[in-house]
């Protein structure tokens, strides 16, 4: 088989036998009592993210290439933070943005307006990537990081509404949806893709391939789902949510390209939805 059709067959079941066991898993009620009890699904995440580095480890790959990595840590880090910064663009003016002009974000019509926010974004990320300059020490990003995710726990504290559901946000959203999603979009699926076809293409200073876009449409294509569920009644798919997705997919697959690991795409991702998320859990806002 040739290569490209391999990593493509690969891919699909690597795919498949995580679908196979989440499903498997629903009727345990195990879902439900974490979804009750702490807000998310933990079982869930781990087969999502330990199926694809069961096959790395399997195959006895080299877990760098896969972008699992801490070199030029403090560096990366440093532009996880500044790539924070930049995702307030499509979650400011995008997410907010479309909920003051009355757009669904699931639908094309939001989900168009979000991705333009996102594309802005992939532009002001070209910009920063382009003038970073390398960071010897990661202290004071480590102390921000470390107090951007206490915040909201801070703030549920204040206004005496402090639950585990805030705290498993905190943590799930930027362990879990952050480094985990990342882990398997840029790390697994974008690596083995360009292990398959290469990076030939070149822009704004970043080699990539067709890695980089085939991973971001099957992450936007992965969150058109999230609104489908007959289990529990969710019957309808969101497009404009799998649109600004795959926008959002490039971003932090650009970041992944040019930096070579998956700190600063994992902060990137994990950061605003951790801190966002559990505010959202407190106020209410959506």
């Amino acid at each position: 088989m040739k290569p490209k059709i391999l990593a493509f067959v690969e891919i699909l079941m690597v795919y498949a036998v995580m679908q196979a066991i989440s499903i498997a898993l629903r009727p345990t009620g195990i879902d439900q009592w974490q979804h009750e009890t702490l807000g998310w699904s933990y079982t869930g995440m781990l087969i999502f993210v330990g199926i694809p580095a069961l096959v790395i480890w399997l195959t006895r790959r080299n877990w760098a290439e896969y972008g699992f990595s801490l070199a030029d840590w403090q560096t990366n880090l440093d532009i996880g933070i500044k790539a924070y910064l930049v995702r307030l663009i499509p979650y400011g003016i995008g997410v907010g943005g479309a909920a003051w002009l009355a757009l669904d974000a699931n639908k094309i019509s939001g989900g168009a307006f979000v991705a333009l926010t996102e594309v802005v974004g992939v532009a002001v990320m070209l910009w920063v990537l382009n003038r970073q300059k390398p960071v010897k020490s990661g202290r004071g990003n480590v102390i921000v990081t470390v107090a951007l995710l206490l915040f909201p726990i801070g703030v549920a504290l204040a206004m005496n509404k402090l639950s585990a559901i805030v705290v498993s946000t905190v943590v799930w959203q930027f362990v879990f949806s952050g480094f985990g999603e990342e882990f398997v979009w840029r790390g697994y699926v974008q690596s083995r893709l360009n292990q398959a076809f290469g990076r030939p293409m070149r822009m704004f200073g970043i080699q990539f391939g067709a890695g980089l876009i085939v991973a971001s449409l099957l992450f936007g294509l992965l969150h058109a789902f999230n609104t489908y569920d007959p289990v529990i009644g969710f019957a309808s798919l969101s497009w404009g949510w799998a649109l600004s997705s795959s926008a959002a997919g490039l971003f932090f697959g650009l970041i992944r390209e040019k930096t070579g690991t998956l700190v600063a795409p994992s902060i990137a991702h994990g950061l605003p939805d951790a801190v966002g998320e559990a505010l959202n859990e407190i106020f209410g806002w959506f």
